[in-house]
């Protein structure tokens, strides 16, 4: 029991114990102060409030429950200023109420904050008194820790504050929830309004009820999350009002003892406008979404400073990325090579100052460091106010038209040496300036390092009839000329176990050319083109009336040079021909009439071929120069119409040289039939179809026998000629206008007939029409725009086919072209023996 007294005893009484221990030990200050610390320690070591004692403005001792207030040691304590342990704005108080309640002014304890050593506020009530404590005067005080009254105080305050104010006067609904019962106890007048009810009807309703059942667990879950702090505030929530309508609110709770009862206060706002523009806005910007990624060019969105922010897929994959995430955060200007980040700066950079960019060629580099050529054009993306935001870039891949223009170029220039070649061959009939002309020209035209003829002589052997160098030295045991970067040096002809020439032997032995692309993949290559440091070469034919009269080589330092120029080179071989026959013919000559056929064979094909191949390569020259000169300048649309008209010209170009290779090998015996049996009542309905489709005001009328036998031709060759046909019916004859199309078999022979009404021919012009370069002075080369080729070559087609064509014509009436085919002897047999049988 007494130390049950000892624990519950008033300050007072330890004061004065203290006194009376004190006045026993004033003989020893030091003793006395050590033991006072004692004497203090068992007296006040199990008061609950905190002690010190102050004494010339410093602390002389503190309790341990006071270390416990403070968070500071004894050590930390003792002969500091107790002020510092005051908040600054609460000393003044501090000591107003202490020096008040030692001068008797006030006996009631008063409260003041307390910085612990961590930095935290608390509240603290204090009583003090003044005391002697080793013979001078100090104050005791004794501190007890009310924060957590003050905070329930605080709390209740504002909580009554709340409830008095907000709800009656506030623009929100606001219900208040008995967290125990689950129901209403209160709702302001503005929830009233919301949801149609009167107070009195919410009071006690549960609030599941005002929320569509279908709704409620979406809701409960919501409004638990809340109410753990989870969320702040549950957004787009749909309500029932009294007519059983939806409307959304958005929820906002607090909780707070109302009446001695835990509470949840909810604030409710009506979002049912917002929440329909959100679903609005949601569907257009899913619509804008689906835009956004289905475009099929790169659009990529970026920050000011050019790190880009969004990416549709296609971005992605022009980029090289798998996953769009793999760009966010890069800036675009590190997907440009060296030489054109410059130029995407400048992009960049209009489009700031002007609100967007012109578009921009560049090469775009991917994260496997492939070069794209790609197309740009960017546009500045503002806030609502206007304010600067970023950039939209649209990138579009144009490898395929760079592809495209380059082909259109290269088959330009290809076409403008064929052209050249042409030329020069027809300039002149000496045989070695004809070889010379060609190997300079195709040589250039292939960019071949060395380019070369071997002819074949009238003994069998084989020599170099001209050769041409270019980077590279000669393979002659000839020196070169200083100072000459190109060299071109007559071979004597030499047995042909002087030279190596397998690939020429094979060439002349098949009739085929031949395409090395990389030589270190072949074997038997000759040394000599090693040791100069050839890596790929082709060689063709050159064939005179089915004889293989020479073999034409270029060759090049670089691997795959000449893969996909085969058919070029073939044309210049097949014009090779004509001119190295053309000079043997005429160095033969030994007439003046054969001389002066020979002089009128190449006035004639210089003058026709040099007028129908300057006019389209006039307008490519005129429009590639215009591209060049003003590409920058130049619109896009401007530069598609100038290369569709280049694709036009060498279209024309492309149809010309390739009726001239045709007649070439049709008249030198080289051109080779793919015979096969043929059902000729198919090929005529589909050319007669095409022509259809392509023809607007002709009616066509086809009468065919039937059966029709099978006939062995070459399907493409005859619908060549059909073609024609059909072409000069149409370009010949007025609108609305019959072209009849017929095929009968007779005596061995199928014979097809095309009709037309059209403008007819003179009879004395009815012979030439077959003629080559020939026009009849009726309207062709007016109306039709031809050069005269189309029927010299069909003429050929059907006599290598063993058949006949001829035509038969009447001015202003029409005409009527007839060719027949040969049929197989065992079909013709059968033929005869139906109608027999008949």
């Amino acid at each position: 029991m007494s130390e049950k007294r000892k624990a519950s005893a008033p300050p007072g009484e330890g004061i004065a114990l203290l006194r009376r221990r004190i006045a026993d030990f004033k003989a020893s200050p030091q003793l006395r102060y050590n033991l006072a610390q004692q004497l203090f320690d068992s007296v006040f070591s199990i008061t609950p409030t905190g002690i010190y004692i102050i004494q010339d403005g410093c602390l002389q001792y503190v309790n341990r429950q006071f270390q416990s207030f403070t968070g500071h040691s004894r050590d930390e304590l003792l002969g500091t200023d107790y002020l510092r342990l005051v908040m600054p704005e609460d000393r003044e108080v501090f000591k107003e109420n202490a020096l008040m309640m030692l001068n008797g002014e006030s006996l009631a304890p008063y409260e003041y904050r307390m910085v612990t050593k961590s930095g935290e506020t608390r509240w603290v009530t204090e009583a003090v008194t003044a005391i002697q404590f080793l013979e001078k005067q100090a104050m005791l005080g004794s501190v007890a820790d009310v924060t957590d009254r003050k905070r329930l105080e605080r709390a209740s305050r504002d909580s009554d504050e709340r409830y008095r104010t907000l709800f009656e006067s506030a623009e929100e609904g606001i219900l208040v929830l008995d967290n125990e019962t689950g129901g209403f106890t209160y709702a302001n007048p503005a929830i009233c309004r919301l949801l149609g009810y009167s107070q009195e009807e919410l009071r006690g309703m549960d609030r599941s009820a005002i929320h569509p059942r279908d709704e409620w667990p979406h809701v409960s879950s919501e409004l638990e999350a809340q109410a753990a702090g989870r969320k702040t505030l549950a957004a787009n929530i749909p309500c029932l009002t009294k007519d059983r309508t939806t409307i959304y609110v958005d929820i906002s709770a607090t909780t707070a003892i109302i009446n001695k009862r835990q509470c949840t206060i909810s604030f409710f706002r009506d979002v049912t406008e917002r929440k329909q523009m959100e679903d609005e806005l949601l569907e257009s910007e899913g619509k804008l979404q689906a835009m956004f990624e289905s475009i099929a060019d790169g659009i990529i969105v970026t920050d000011l400073g050019g790190s880009i922010v969004r990416l549709n897929d296609a971005a992605a994959a022009l980029y090289g990325c798998r996953q769009k995430e793999e760009l966010i955060g890069q800036r675009i200007l590190d997907y440009a090579t060296d030489g054109d980040r410059a130029s995407v700066m400048q992009t960049m950079e209009r489009a700031y100052e002007q609100g967007r960019s012109g578009s921009i060629e560049y090469l775009l580099l991917t994260r496997a460091d492939r070069q794209v050529h790609a197309e740009l054009s960017t546009a500045l993306l503002r806030d609502k106010s206007g304010r600067p935001t970023g950039f939209i870039a649209v990138t579009k891949d144009i490898s395929e038209r760079k592809r495209a223009e380059e082909e259109i170029l290269q088959r330009t220039r290809e076409l403008s040496a064929l052209h050249q070649v042409l030329t020069s061959i027809t300039q002149t009939l000496d045989l070695d300036e004809v070889l010379t002309e060609i190997v300079s020209h195709v040589g250039a035209a292939l960019e071949s390092n060395y380019t070369s003829i071997v002819m074949v002589n009238e003994d069998g052997s084989l020599g170099i009839g001209s050769e041409e160098f270019v980077g590279i030295a000669p393979l002659s045991a000839r020196p070169k000329p200083k100072g000459s970067p190109r060299r071109i040096v007559d071979i004597t002809p030499s047995p042909i176990g002087a030279r190596p020439h397998g690939v020429t032997r094979k060439i002349i032995k098949s009739g085929e050319p031949v395409v090395i692309d990389d030589v270190d993949t072949v074997e038997g290559t000759n040394p000599i083109l090693l040791a100069a440091g050839i890596k790929s070469y082709a060689g063709v034919p050159i064939a005179a009336k089915k004889t293989i009269i020479g073999v034409l080589f270029v060759h090049s330092t670089k691997r795959h040079a000449f893969s996909g120029k085969v058919k070029l080179l073939v044309a210049f071989a097949d014009e090779a021909a004509i001119a190295i026959e053309n000079a043997r013919l005429y160095q033969e000559a030994s007439t003046v009439g054969a001389l002066r056929e020979a002089d009128r064979l190449k006035t004639e094909l210089l003058a026709n071929v040099s007028h129908d191949l300057r006019t389209p390569l006039t307008s490519i020259k005129g429009y590639t120069t215009t591209i060049l000169r003003h590409f920058d300048r130049l619109a896009d649309a401007e530069k598609r119409d100038f290369l569709h008209e280049i694709e036009i010209a060498s279209d024309r170009l492309t149809e010309l040289i390739e009726n001239l290779l045709q007649l070439s090998k049709l008249e030198a015996g080289g051109f080779h039939m793919q015979k096969e049996p043929v059902v000729m009542v198919s090929l005529l309905s589909n050319a007669v179809e095409d022509a259809e489709q392509k023809t607007k005001g002709r009616r066509f009328v086809t009468r065919y026998d039937e059966p029709l036998p099978l006939v062995e031709a070459d399907p493409r060759r005859i619908r060549q000629v059909l073609d024609n046909l059909l072409s000069n019916a149409v370009k010949y004859s007025p609108e609305n206008t019959d072209i009849a199309v017929g095929c009968t078999s007779s005596d061995g022979e199928l014979v097809v007939r095309v009709t037309d009404q059209g403008v007819g021919i003179s009879p004395e012009e009815l012979d030439k029409v077959f003629d080559r370069f020939y026009q009849a002075s009726s309207g062709v080369s007016q109306r039709g725009g031809g050069v005269g080729l189309g029927l010299a070559i069909c003429k050929g087609i059907i006599e290598a086919h063993g058949g006949r064509i001829w035509a038969e014509s009447t001015l202003r009436k029409g005409s009527t072209f007839t060719f027949t085919i040969p049929l197989q002897e065992s079909t013709a047999a059968g033929q005869a023996d139906d109608s027999r049988d008949a």
